[in-house]
């Protein structure tokens, strides 16, 4: 008896170089999908952000191939002839959405947003049409979803949050370190590490034994991080910029506290693309035991729901919660252990069983 042919799977994301969090979203996605069964094909123009990749995330990413010939299908306005020539072949079809609809003909096909974008590109009808063929809109958020939604239809929603890996997450000896994660060049919204400057100044002032580290990706130039450093000053402040996951891993362990402040001065009813879709480096601190101080906007609510006095509204509230915490040693103990066990609601495990069930 003949075997089964392997089912194929295209993946396309127009961001890839920027390798954020909704990069490993994209390719754990692929990485499940290899694991599934299927062939997977990446449509990206350069096979070196693949291997950039693999340091960055920690991630398994062999037998994944990078296709240019693909992304430039993908990437250009091509013809509907063209698109239906192209995707047909796939069994699967993974596509991170721009703010806007494609035009997908897989025999399954999944749009992906990442971002809450207010208007969607394309005319009611054009979408109508596009909609035709599209199986499922994943979200990484409910935050993302509910404002996504007051365009397009809720039957084919589904939210499927970020994948931590939270066994690469093991909390070690506790320093008195703050740290924060995120992207120092963020295409869609400032991560405001100058408001975490700002806080540290006012908390430094009233406890002298800690110490603030600003690590993440920065693909912009140095402008910047000089911006930063000036703000800095004699504050005892490191500035990481590019970590690898090993060092990243490191730094989660060390940390008591994790600190984010995207959002922060934003209405989110009015700019909700401008402020945390989710929150992937805050569940990741959670994972290693840090607990985290977070500014209370878009998808962070949702991760500390049940915490919500771990939500701050300010850079002075960042600091009086860090505080009234540090002060209290029983209770900090008793924190890290419920932040642990809230960060496995978004392991690796459950996004690869509702993956499994979505396909």
């Amino acid at each position: 008896m003949e075997s089964e042919k392997m089912k194929k799977a295209l993946v396309f994301d127009p961001y890839l170089d920027t390798l954020g969090g909704g990069e490993r979203y994209t390719l754990t996605f692929a990485q499940v999908l290899k694991h599934l069964g299927y062939e997977v094909k990446i449509a990206w123009s350069d096979e070196q952000d693949l291997i950039k990749a693999k340091a960055r995330f920690g991630l398994d990413l062999s037998g994944i191939e990078v296709d240019p010939a693909l992304y430039k299908l993908c990437e250009s306005k091509s013809s509907l002839s063209d698109r239906l020539k192209f995707t047909k072949q796939f069994d699967l079809v993974f596509w991170v959405s721009d703010g806007s609809l494609p035009f997908l003909f897989g025999k399954k096909n999944l749009v992906h947003f990442q971002v809450p974008f207010t208007k969607l590109g394309g005319s009611k009808i054009a979408n109508s049409l596009k909609l035709f063929s599209i199986n499922k809109l994943v979200y990484n958020s409910k935050f993302t979803r509910d404002v996504i939604e007051r365009s397009l239809p809720r039957s084919k929603g589904v939210v499927i949050y970020p994948p931590i890996d939270t066994t690469q997450f093991v909390p070690g000896k506790k320093e008195n370190l703050i740290l924060s994660v995120a992207r120092f060049d963020s295409p869609s919204h400032s991560k405001r590490q100058d408001v975490l400057i700002d806080a540290f100044r006012e908390m430094f002032a009233k406890e002298k034994e800690y110490r603030l580290v600003l690590a993440g990706g920065n693909r912009g130039g140095d402008e910047t991080l000089d911006s930063l450093k000036q703000r800095v000053g004699n504050l005892p402040v490191e500035i990481i910029p590019n970590p690898d996951f090993k060092k990243l891993k490191d730094l989660y362990s060390r940390a008591k506290f994790f600190w984010h402040a995207a959002g922060y001065g934003i209405d989110e009813t009015k700019e909700p693309e401008k402020v945390e879709h989710f929150g992937m480096t805050t569940v990741e601190a959670m994972s290693a035991g840090c607990i985290p101080v977070v500014i209370a906007k878009g998808g962070q609510k949702e991760i500390l729901s049940d915490h919500r006095d771990l939500l701050a509204e300010s850079p002075s509230e960042i600091v009086e919660v860090t505080l009234r915490i540090a002060r209290d040693l029983q209770n900090e103990k008793k924190l890290r252990e419920e932040m642990e066990k809230i960060s496995d609601n978004y392991s690796l495990r459950s996004f690869k069983e509702k993956i499994s069930t979505l396909i």
